[in-house]
């Protein structure tokens, strides 16, 4: 009977470890998985008389790794959530930064037409004047833009750090699976 319970309670252990490994940073999942330790806990307290010192251990120990799972879960979805949040600002701040530009173009080719108007009526040096602010223009445009791209390869750098930290934490997950599914194959043959 003991093993029976021990082994039940194992399965509902790994059968948790599955669901967190394949979770998508739902906010329902860190209170499932609250759920299903509480209700392993309410079995464990239930059946303790039932079980050896070293199943109740065990099996405590695995509540325990649950709910610091279900605070993990409820850490990345909320680190998601940030990410999600400055993704958007940054596609809107890029978006207003190509209207910024775009207008910024255009003004720039309006005045380099107007030096050319004031160059054909002979007003050389007021077409010299904006013919230098538009090239001027023109430079700091570009500045702006370099200055971006610089902005935008360190949010990549750091977001590449993100996903190796996540992979990590995945890898992580999986070695305690492995391992769960071993001690339960292992009790299982004794």
């Amino acid at each position: 009977m003991t093993t029976k319970v021990a082994l039940s309670m194992a399965v509902l252990a790994g059968a948790v470890g599955y669901f967190v490994m394949t979770a998508q940073a739902d906010p329902r999942e860190s209170e499932a998985l609250r759920t299903r330790a509480a209700e392993m806990e309410r079995v464990l307290k239930e059946r303790r008389g039932e079980l050896s010192d070293e199943e109740t251990e065990r099996l405590s120990r695995q509540v325990r790794e649950i709910r610091k799972e279900a605070d993990r879960v409820e850490q990345h979805r909320e680190r998601l959530e940030v990410e999600e949040q400055e993704r958007a600002r940054h596609e809107r701040e890029a978006r207003e930064r190509e209207e910024h530009h775009a207008q910024s173009h255009e003004q720039i080719e309006h005045i380099r037409a107007a030096a050319e108007h004031l160059h054909a009526a002979g007003m050389n040096d007021l077409a010299a004047d904006l013919t230098r602010q538009a090239e001027q223009r023109q430079r700091d445009l570009e500045r702006q833009r370099h200055g971006r791209e610089a902005e935008a390869e360190e949010r990549l750098h750091h977001h590449v750090e993100e996903l190796s930290h996540h992979v990590r934490e995945l890898h992580e997950r999986m070695e305690r699976m492995e391992r769960a599914i071993r001690e339960l194959a292992e009790r299982r043959e004794n």
